[in-house]
């Protein structure tokens, strides 16, 4: 009975703390993104860019066009007795460029992240894991940049 009653506090206590989900925010955006372009790596570049289109259906008070460079690296860290490799370092590195059409301010900012695994004897398997571990760091990428975007927002 202990128990019930103190889950049922905690439940009441977490509904009632004012909790607002970060990165649903769209309603808050007074700007939007006119022309989104990018160099680098396309595979990446084309995630980023779906994720960057929900903030093309903003307010337009502030239209902004934003460019974005994009490096991925893939680094052996240590290798085994018979030189194979046996973990590795995946880096990418993002640099965002956020140019307002009314006054040619620009807004810079680098995003970076990293990632380290062991080797494993199934290649698919290494393939699979890295695939899902790259779209991981994409999903932080665009968590960093919804981020930026309020920064962004408050200073205008």
């Amino acid at each position: 009975m202990i128990k019930k009653t103190k889950y049922l506090f905690i439940f009441l206590f977490l509904l009632s703390c004012g909790y607002s989900p970060i990165y649903q925010s769209e309603k808050k955006i007074n700007f939007k993104l006119g022309v989104i372009n990018f160099n680098g790596n396309k595979e990446i570049g084309r995630e980023i860019v779906k994720g960057l289109e929900k903030f093309k259906k903003g307010k337009d008070l502030n239209v902004f066009d934003a460019s974005f460079d994009i490096t991925k690296k893939e680094i052996i860290i240590t290798k085994d007795k018979k030189g194979d490799p046996s973990s590795f370092r995946t880096i990418i590195e993002m640099n965002l460029d956020l140019t307002d059409k009314r006054n040619g301010k620009v807004f810079t900012k680098k995003f970076i992240e990293e990632s380290t695994y062991d080797s494993m004897e199934n290649k698919f398997e290494l393939n699979k894991y890295k695939n899902k571990l790259e779209k991981n760091m994409i999903f932080k990428i665009l968590g960093d940049i919804n981020i930026f975007f309020n920064i962004v927002q408050n200073d205008l």
